[in-house]
């Protein structure tokens, strides 16, 4: 019987499929279904691509919103954030998904100063607000060490341990202290008496610091002229005076080359010549011809400015890069130019300004700038930041920010936002001080003897302890510490190196 019930069955699917109505509605079928298949599978494709871009359903007025991702940390870490007044939940580091839109966001800890910034976020983005450096409400400070006379040259290895100084009643004498001690001594060495040829009192300049931490390049500068010197602070025997080295070469300026010790580049800037220079080898090769300021990077990267091929009034950038060399811009001719080059991931960061023309222009990546531009042989700026008789430009320690400084105003860029901003001081900095990168989002400057820090954005600047305006602050490699200059009093010989603590007491 079942076998019969089967038969006919089969022979009735048979018989179907040779009807061609049914044959028909059955094909209209699987092409409904295969549609709609089609259509779910297009509407959940797009409803993955709109949630990965951030987009989302506002549950109070049924609108269609993108949201965007705040990353937030701060040092000390576990602050409290509050986003518009609210207060979230969870401390720093904190991800927080919210639409797009401008944010007033705020981060406190118990005994500090409460940090505040305001945030543009553009639906689908990151904004990564890792900067957030909390000063306490009251900064403790103690003598570290006593320091004898009062320097005259204080510079410190980029790696933040060792704080040297020199003085002017003996310019072979320097003083070194070890930052990383718990508890700071002064130590001394001194250089060969025969190192300088002039035996006149005189001042040092440090130039720069080579990349090993025991070697910087220093000027010595008195009336009968300037001697330029690799000082050796670990084994002072082994310091070089420069001009003795290359006794028969003209030159009148020097900086280190790749930031080695043995390798410099040697400007003659009457003749307009660049020499490259390896003082072991005792080698010199010309690096650039035509030139009038420089900035370099690396063993063979040039920013520089050059008359050669340019107008009477004017004055063109070049960015020179191995056998390569690319014209950036042509300045208004000046009395001061500001220049300055670096390195973010594998891009060139370059920023030059004439002071004539109260701006600096901002380049990230040039080169590509430079090959993406179809109608013009010189590459598009990334910005341009205004500010009046700009007297200081730097690109930050870890190349994300750049800041011009004039006027009583600075101007700043971050790289990685694109950002810029304008920032009108609340206090002048004193004539002898410049700003300091403390990293790469603070700045350190003096005003009426006292320190001050602030955001590359401008927002939160806090004064912090009296210092010397010359020498401002140093920070140790954690910024845990800022050390300062103190005079024992107004009439005094004696100076104090003291040690200011960037954390509370509670947090030590």
């Amino acid at each position: 019987m079942d076998k019969l019930l089967l038969k006919l069955y089969n022979s009735t699917r048979f018989m179907d499929y040779l009807d061609p109505q049914k044959k028909r509605r059955k094909k209209n079928y699987l092409m409904l279904m295969y549609a709609l298949l089609g259509i779910a599978i297009a509407i959940s494709t797009m409803t993955l691509i709109y949630l990965i871009n951030g987009y989302s359903i506002d549950r109070n007025t049924g609108e269609v919103i993108q949201n965007g991702l705040i990353y937030i940390d701060s040092k000390p870490e576990s602050a409290d954030v509050y986003l518009n007044g609210v207060k979230q939940r969870g401390r720093t580091d904190l991800r927080m998904v919210v639409p797009g839109g401008t944010y007033d966001i705020s981060m406190y800890r118990e005994g500090y100063r409460e940090w505040k910034h305001q945030l543009i976020l553009e639906g689908g983005s990151l904004r990564r607000l890792t900067y957030g450096r909390l000063v306490p409400e009251k900064i403790d400070s103690e003598v570290a060490v006593g320091l004898g006379g009062i320097p005259t040259m204080t510079t410190q290895s980029p790696d933040k341990r060792w704080l040297v100084m020199s003085y002017t009643d003996n310019p072979l004498l320097f003083g070194v202290i070890d930052l990383s001690r718990p508890v700071l001594q002064l130590d001394e060495i001194l250089l060969p008496l025969e190192l300088l040829e002039n035996k006149q009192a005189g001042t040092w300049k440090v130039i720069d610091w080579s990349d090993d931490n025991k070697t910087f390049l220093a000027e010595f500068r008195s009336d009968a002229g300037s001697e330029f010197v690799l000082i050796n602070r670990e084994d002072p025997t082994k310091s070089i005076n420069i001009k003795k080295i290359f006794p028969t070469l003209s030159f009148d300026y020097v900086t280190l080359n790749e930031r080695k010790n043995d390798k410099v580049n040697l400007f003659d800037s009457p003749a307009k010549i660049l020499y490259k220079a390896d003082v072991t080898a005792k080698t010199v090769e010309t690096a650039l011809t035509g030139l009038t300021q420089y900035k370099s990077y690396g063993s063979d990267t040039y920013l520089y400015l050059t008359e050669e091929g340019s107008t009477e009034n004017h004055i063109d950038a070049h960015l020179k890069v191995g056998d390569k060399d690319y014209k950036l811009r042509t300045l208004n001719k000046s009395d001061k130019y500001l220049l300055d080059i670096s390195k973010l991931g594998g891009a060139y960061v370059v920023a030059v300004s004439s002071a004539s023309e109260n701006r600096a222009i901002v380049y990230n990546d040039p080169i590509n700038a430079i090959k993406n531009n179809d109608f013009s042989s010189i590459p598009v700026p990334t910005t341009v930041l205004r500010v009046e008789n700009p007297e200081q430009l730097s690109i930050s320690s870890d190349s994300s920010c750049v800041m011009v400084y004039g006027n009583n105003k600075v101007a700043s860029h971050e790289f990685e936002a694109d950002r810029s901003y304008t920032i009108n001081l609340a206090n002048s900095p004193d004539k002898e001080s410049e700003f300091d990168w403390v990293d790469g989002q603070h700045l350190l400057y003096v005003s009426a003897g006292k320190e001050y820090i602030m955001d590359f954005t401008g927002s939160n600047q806090y004064d912090l302890m009296s210092t010397s305006a010359k020498f401002g602050a140093f920070a140790d490699k954690d910024i845990n510490y800022l050390f300062s200059f103190n005079l024992a009093s107004t009439d005094s010989e004696q100076s104090y190196l003291m040690r200011n603590f960037m954390r509370t007491k509670a947090d030590r």
